[in-house]
């Protein structure tokens, strides 16, 4: 056991983190992508993959509470909304951004953009006070904006606007671990699983992707009798919508699991390395199973910003 926890403690949840990650970002391609499903309304199919990670956690956490804990049944009104609605907030606009530049621009290319959320993760842990800055974090720094420089400059079918929203994304990524694990370990008595932590945040971060999905997609537009294809027209058509929603919900249940597991568990820099790891992993899957075309420019950037 010495051994395991000494060099491996970390690694069963960290396989998962890869795994479901590169599965749920496949998933959001293909659903998502112009060039694949196209579905009109990625924020509200987002918003329902939010509410099956509440209703899992609420109904498991509910149900066995010594397994899976009972904090959040307890907590008081004022601690449990100033955590989970920056927390959540700040969840919600990622993963939404992500989701919509996924509509814009290849996974190689969001993947390798995305990992620039290193930069984003040392300041937000300056900012909390969890890290100093040195001169070796600079030059870190330094070195990933250079990758990003590269990997810009190589992609041949560059979308600003997916760029922009990828980039956005990355920002509030950085921001979000470091909140979320901020918050969380300072809760008092602290949360004891992931289920937990997911049952507190799902709330909020549902509801606030859902407002941007009415602000934004309305999708009584998108979903209605002159939409180019009705989700909806009959009993096949709405149980292959639904189904293609439970589906996505489920990766994403299992992603967040281990990503929360992790977050409870480690430190900011544990999940830096690990993120690193796990873009690698996700554009090995679009290169082999999106054919994904990576030049000597991207290939060149994108080896820049896992150097940093």
């Amino acid at each position: 056991m010495g051994l395991y926890n000494d060099h491996c403690y970390f690694l069963l949840a960290m396989v998962g983190w890869f795994a479901f990650s590169a599965l749920l970002s496949s998933y959001n391609k293909i659903v998502f992508g112009k060039e694949n499903m196209d579905f009109p309304c990625p924020l509200l199919m987002t918003s329902i993959h939010f509410l099956i990670q509440w209703v899992y956690s609420y109904t498991v956490s509910s149900f066995f509470p010594k397994t899976f804990g009972h904090s959040v049944a307890s907590m008081p009104w004022y601690t449990y909304l100033m955590t989970s609605i920056p927390c959540g907030l700040v969840t919600s606009f990622d993963v939404g951004l992500s989701n919509l530049a996924l509509v814009r621009i290849s996974i190689s290319f969001y993947t390798m953009v995305k990992a620039s959320a290193p930069i984003f993760v040392l300041l937000s842990a300056y900012a909390f006070n969890i890290e100093k800055i040195t001169w070796n974090l600079v030059m870190i720094v330094g070195v990933i904006c250079v990758g990003e420089i590269l990997t810009v400059e190589g992609e041949l079918e560059f979308d600003v606007v997916g760029f922009c929203m990828c980039l956005g994304a990355s920002v509030l990524s950085g921001f979000r671990w470091t909140t979320v694990q901020f918050t969380i370990q300072s809760l008092n008595p602290p949360l004891k699983t992931p289920l937990e932590t997911m049952r507190l945040l799902s709330t909020f971060m549902c509801g606030s992707m859902l407002i941007l999905s009415v602000m934004i997609e309305k999708p009584w537009e998108k979903f209605g009798p002159n939409s180019e294809k009705d989700y909806f027209a009959d009993a096949d058509e709405t149980l292959k919508t639904a189904c293609m929603a439970v589906i996505g919900g489920l990766l994403a249940v299992c992603m967040i699991t281990c990503e929360f597991w992790l977050i409870m568990q480690s430190s900011a820099m544990v999940l830096m390395i690990g993120g690193v790891c796990k873009e690698v992993v996700t554009i090995m899957m679009g290169v082999v199973f999106f054919g994904d075309s990576l030049n000597r420019t991207n290939m060149a950037g994108c080896t820049v910003i896992f150097m940093g």
